[in-house]
């Protein structure tokens, strides 16, 4: 074999090789580096049902999306008025929300359920996804979930690496977690503490404890 054949040969199989092995083998590396409860998770069910609801409507199919829970109504003229009006305010919020929204959060439960609540206890977020994974990272305890239940708990738990124990529910109580099933599951281990998630009204059978 001479000089000539094997630069020949290497140029050929340069030529065969997949222009995305590159990123491909960055991208691996890249992974190896994630943290193990991050590493393999799953695309979210609702984030995986819009996409191929969007990719089906793309194609002309008829579809009912109910997957996201996203308002299909516009954004009320009051709040873009208001927002248009405090546009300007950039600086940062106090870390727990405006006290003025806290003290009318307490307002609305003590009018409502004639709870009493003071300002202090009340913490304003962006969302329920990002105020109940603060709260699990807070608090030490296992997970435990009714099924069926919405999506995002389990996931948020894998993540922070926590125990998910999934509580039955059936037919006769409405799919309704029962004082009984979670007695039964705490008197295994009566010392380990945990966390309740009651998804109020369930979500996905909007069944109502009361």
């Amino acid at each position: 074999m001479t000089v000539q054949d094997v630069d020949i040969r290497l140029s050929t199989e340069k030529s065969e090789q997949n222009p995305q092995d590159g990123p491909r083998k960055q991208l691996r590396h890249f992974e190896k580096h994630l943290n193990l409860n991050v590493r393999g998770l799953p695309v979210s069910a609702t984030l995986g049902i819009n996409e191929q609801s969007n990719l089906l409507r793309g194609m002309g199919r008829d579809i009912f999306k109910l997957g996201l829970g996203q308002s299909p109504f516009p954004v009320p003229a009051p709040v873009v008025e208001e927002l248009q009006a405090n546009a300007h305010q950039k600086d940062y919020l106090p870390v727990r929300g405006l006290p003025a929204l806290q003290e009318a959060v307490c307002g609305y439960y003590q009018r409502t359920q004639g709870l009493d609540f003071q300002p202090k206890h009340i913490m304003v977020g962006p969302g329920s996804k990002e105020l109940m994974f603060i709260l699990q990272l807070s608090y030490y305890g296992d997970l435990v979930i009714p099924t069926p239940s919405w999506v995002s708990y389990a996931p948020q738990a894998h993540i922070i690496g926590r125990h998910v124990h999934w509580l039955p529910t059936s037919r006769d109580n409405n799919w309704l977690m029962t004082p009984q099933e979670l007695e039964k599951l705490c008197s295994n281990d009566p010392s380990k503490p945990r966390i309740v998630i009651l998804n109020y009204p369930n979500n996905p059978t909007g069944c109502s404890y009361t």
